[in-house]
Parts: structure tokens; C-alpha cells; sequence
């Protein structure tokens, strides 16, 4: 998807490996890593595609496993890769028994909007997680000031429009919902920050966009909650 701010496309590499993610996010979740987990944890990138955040993490000194789809796509270099359909439960059966248990940190990076049974999704990775393990998730931010707007008008969210099923955004899921989900399966420590790169002025060019910016401009001192960021990034822990 083809986004601009104030007019400039941005689209991200590492090490010549497409970001298949917001903005600065990969970095993001990167700081958060080193602030939580040693140098040397292992580490599931479950939903990797070309393998930037992958890569990334294994050059900073983590044990990575990836995961995805389509090894075809896969392009990062001396990391392990498995290939699993999500939302084949048979496929994700199979990968449990052999790694239930087996991760300091599992990473679920702009996949569980794409997913069928986002409650079972989240119960799966929890145990892939060793006891005290870390579990990072990231999905669109639906309570954007942007989201928030396109709901008024048309009544979806940001990024689950139509077009948006190319990509197989079928499950918006607001971090109320998320939280919800998490506190269900009995996760500690769980914190919810906006992350991702979205400004408070979104320009685009002149068009209806603009008089959103300047209607979001005007109502946002009265706005809640996560209100920037295209995306919201979930942590916690698992109990020990």
C-alpha cells in the first residue's frame, strides 16, 4: 500500500529487505526487545515476510526462528524459516507440538488482523512462550484519528475497507478487544503504546483528506485514548 507524509512516498529497507510494516515500526519494536529481553533469547517471528525484522534481530545478537507463509518470499539470510499457514489448523497443530514452549519471545508483527480466530491465534502463541516468556503483537491502529474520522463517514476503519481485502485485513481488532483477550488468558504486565508513523497532519495533497486533518486538528484536545500511531503495539508476559 502506497502511503505519503506531507506528500513524500516513504517506503522502508533493511539491509535491502522490504519493511512490510508501518513506517519506523521494525525499530520500534526493536528498542522494546533490547529493553526487555537479553542479547541471546530466542526469538519467533511468527508472520515474517521478506524477513527485515528477522534479520534485524538475529544482527543484534537474538536466536531467531521466522515464520510464514510463503518461503518464497523469504529473502533473509542464515536464519531458520518455517513455513505455516495460520490459519490451517492442522499446519499450526504440527508446529506446536515441536515448539510449545520453546521461545523467550514470540513476535506476531501486522498478522492477527488477517486471521480467522484472533482468540485462538493468541492462545497459540502464548504457548509457544517459555514460562515469564514476552509476547509482542502489532496490529492497525483502529482508534487512530484517522480510523476515527473514516468511521464517521463510511462507517469502517482505517485499513478494513474493501480494497484493504487484497491484503487479507479481515479482523479489525481495537486494542479494548485486544486487552480483553490477553487479560482472558491470564497475561501479565500487558501495556499498549501507538507505534508505527502517523502525524497528527496527514497531507496527502488538496483534497477531502485535508479537511479531515483540519477537523481532527480542531476535535483533538477532546479525543481519548491511543490516538495517534498507524499502528498499536501489545506486550506482556507470560506467567511463570
Amino acid at each position: 500500500m502506497k502511503r505519503y507524509f506531507f506528500g513524500k512516498k516513504t517506503v522502508e529497507y533493511y539491509k535491502g529487505l522490504l519493511v512490510k510494516a508501518d513506517l519506523g515500526l521494525h525499530g520500534q519494536i526493536a528498542d522494546k526487545l533490547i529493553q526487555h529481553l537479553p542479547l541471546g533469547s530466542r526469538i519467533l517471528d511468527f508472520g515474517c515476510g521478506e524477513g527485515a525484522l528477522s534479520q534485524r534481530l538475529s544482527d543484534l545478537g537474538y536466536s531467531v526462528i521466522a515464520a510464514d507463509m510463503n518461503y518464497n518470499d523469504f529473502k533473509a539470510k542464515g536464519i531458520e524459516f518455517k513455513k505455516i499457514d495460520f490459519n490451517q489448523r492442522d499446519e499450526v497443530e504440527t508446529f506446536l507440538r515441536t515448539n510449545e514452549n520453546g521461545f523467550d519471545a514470540v513476535l506476531s508483527i501486522e498478522v492477527i488482523e488477517h486471521i480467522h480466530n484472533p482468540w485462538q491465534y493468541l492462545d497459540d502463541l502464548i504457548k509457544m512462550l517459555k514460562s515469564g516468556g514476552y509476547i509482542l503483537i502489532t496490529t492497525p491502529n483502529t482508534t487512530s484519528w484517522l480510523s476515527r474520522f473514516i468511521f464517521l463517514f463510511n462507517g469502517r476503519f482505517h485499513q478494513f475497507e474493501d480494497g484493504d481485502l487484497e491484503y487479507g485485513h479481515i479482523a479489525p481488532i481495537t486494542p479494548w478487544e485486544l486487552n480483553i483477550i490477553m487479560r482472558e488468558k491470564q497475561l501479565k504486565n500487558i501495556e499498549f503504546q501507538e507505534a508505527g508513523t502517523l502525524p497528527p497532519v496527514y497531507f496527502t495533497g488538496f483534497n477531502k483528506l485535508l479537511i479531515v486533518n483540519i477537523l481532527a486538528l480542531m476535535l483533538r484536545p477532546a479525543m481519548k485514548g491511543h490516538i495517534d500511531g498507524w499502528c498499536i503495539m501489545a506486550t506482556a508476559r507470560k506467567p511463570i
